[in-house]
């Protein structure tokens, strides 16, 4: 047993160990015990086992020297037999499991089913985050769950829930590999949260419930940045286009670093096939590249496959750590505070140029379009000069009157492997269905950055927006943005009511869901309290209105999380 500020007591036998903690003697003896027996059978056996063991026999007692005498000693009477003495528990008497309302357990339960919910739908905004802000939703989420099984110490289905939570958050860590978070180990203690989040405090944390609070009152320090950072905490610059098709960069990057250290959906492996030091120079320079590729596509895959570019930016994370100082500048193009540099953005042509380009291109199509017939070197050679003007989407559309030729033509007959990669690519967004809209003569500088980091989701926004048009939506945040109200409604077709999260306007508006005022009900999540979601997903539950969880409620992360919520096929 050891006693300090806290008492743990240890249980072993043989190979087995069981460690309970608690502020006394008996309440670390009750966890260890809720850990050996932790269903209502199990504890009942172990009570019955107990009832029927017996006190080890004592020793005779010594015999007393007989006395000098030369009388003889008459024989004691008979001794009465002694009682039998009742069975003891080799641990001190019986404990007491404590009992709790049931209606308190049972909306414990609904929290805890509630965080799980909510780590589920997290999960493409959460693979999007820099790791920082992956640990500090990861201390929240574990922090709130570990709280419940301290209140409700004993209860077995909350123990049950608490470790799926952090079951489900281990995975996670194992995949996008943020680093290592201590609270969700077995013997996590409630002050690890301080050092986790990096901040200094004379009053740390003794129990998960202020471990918690400590988290919600401190994650906006803990998330402060010395550059200008996005939602998800990345200092990337904006840009028009992608470098390349999103979908074909992220393919080779996952291929290249699987061949070296796994499949990025399952554990890091224990030993890279190749040793680090091994490594030939070629592949760690691919490395470097297809970390500068991440970084650039990262905007543009969100809506599509956020929770594969989460995966494969973890792997070469955990590799990055493995390689040391053999590969310094991956570590640094992983920072997610490193600004890349603007030499990086690509050189070409003027806007006007491009414009000339893109016009002469439609000339092109069109004369192709119109001619009886043409072969194949004729299509290679307008090819390489639509991908020199467009991105893979909008030559998707720009193809259509001759797209039957598009599909027979093999990507091999190209000598350049970069244009094989783009057919390949284009073979793939024509399958999809996925069409670029072509810039009309009018448009402005192509060149010019912009920040408006949702343009890369709009075929997904348009997917959506059909089937949630018209529909009246009660959208709640910590704040009131006009903005972003005008934008979803704009974007998506909603008819929006809006609530700042203040706690006598969400219970009024608990109210208008009991009557059906709201045909959806979304959170922002990323800015909002925890009590508030639970509030919100009760009363939503309850009038069977469907709740939907959209982060920080940007137009991409909305439509995203409705396409899940309608079981859209392109959803993320």
């Amino acid at each position: 047993m050891y006693t300090h500020q806290w008492t743990e007591v240890l249980i072993w036998r043989d190979a087995e160990r069981w460690l309970g903690r608690g502020p006394d003697r008996d309440s670390a003896l009750e966890d260890a015990l809720t850990q050996m027996f932790p269903s209502a059978a199990a504890r009942q056996l172990f009570d019955r086992f107990r009832d029927g063991l017996q006190e080890p026999a004592r020793p005779p007692a010594a015999p007393v020297p007989p006395s000098v005498s030369t009388e003889p000693i008459s024989a004691p009477p008979a001794a009465a037999s002694p009682e039998p003495e009742q069975p003891r528990s080799p641990i001190v008497g019986r404990i007491q499991l404590p009992t709790y309302p049931a209606a308190a357990v049972a909306e414990a339960r609904e929290t805890l089913e509630e965080i799980l919910k909510d780590i589920q739908d997290m999960r493409p905004d959460f693979a999007l985050m820099s790791p920082r802000y992956q640990k500090v939703y990861m201390l929240a989420w574990i922090s709130r769950a570990r709280s419940f099984d301290e209140q409700f110490q004993g209860e077995h289905k909350i123990t049950v829930l608490v470790r799926r939570i952090a079951h489900e958050l281990t995975n996670l860590s194992k995949t996008l590999w943020p680093g290592s978070v201590q609270a969700l180990q077995m013997n996590a203690v409630p002050a690890c949260v301080v050092t986790e989040l990096g901040l200094k405090t004379l009053h740390a944390p003794k129990t998960w419930a202020e471990a918690h609070e400590f988290v919600q009152n401190h994650k906006d320090r803990a998330l402060t940045s010395e550059v200008p950072v996005d939602d998800y905490g990345w200092a990337d610059r904006a840009r028009k286009t992608p470098p390349g098709p999103p979908r074909t960069l992220l393919r080779e990057a996952q291929r290249a670093i699987e061949a070296i250290a796994g499949n990025v959906t399952d554990p890091p492996p224990r030993h890279l096939t190749t040793p680090p030091e091994e490594l030939p120079n070629e592949q760690l320079d691919a490395l470097l590249k297809h970390a500068q590729a991440l970084r650039e596509i990262r905007r543009f895959i969100a809506a599509e496959d956020p929770e594969t570019w989460g995966a494969v930016m973890g792997r070469l994370r955990w590799l990055a750590g493995r390689l040391g100082e053999r590969l310094p500048l991956l570590r640094r193009w992983l920072d997610p505070e490193f600004i890349p540099p603007p030499e990086r953005a690509r050189t070409g042509p003027s806007a006007d140029q491009v414009r000339q380009q893109q016009a002469a291109v439609r000339a092109e199509r069109d004369a192709l379009a119109a001619a009886d017939s043409f072969d194949d070197e004729a299509l290679l050679a307008f090819l390489q000069r639509a991908f020199d003007a467009h991105n893979t989407p909008e030559v998707a559309s720009l193809v259509q009157p001759i797209r039957p030729r598009i599909d027979a033509l093999r990507p091999d007959l190209f000598e350049d492997r970069r244009l094989r990669r783009r057919l390949t690519g284009l073979h793939d967004v024509l399958k999809r269905g996925e069409l670029g809209v072509l810039p009309s003569e009018g448009d402005g500088d192509l060149e010019e950055e912009t920040d408006d980091v949702d343009d890369p989701g709009a075929h997904l926004v348009a997917q959506v927006r059909p089937k949630v048009e018209g529909k009246r939506v009660l959208f709640v945040s910590n704040r009131e943005d006009p903005d972003l109200k005008s934008k979803l409604e704009e974007s998506l077709g909603l008819d929006i009511t809006w609530c700042d999260g203040n706690a006598r306007k969400v219970q009024a508006q608990c109210e208008s869901i009991s009557r059906h005022s709201y045909d959806y009900v979304l959170i922002a999540t990323g800015f909002q309290a925890h009590n508030i979601d639970g509030i919100l997903a009760r009363a939503a539950r309850a009038s069977a209105i469907p709740y939907v969880r959209v982060f920080k409620g940007r137009p991409l992360a909305v439509a995203r999380a409705l396409a899940r919520s309608l079981g859209v096929a392109s959803a993320a």
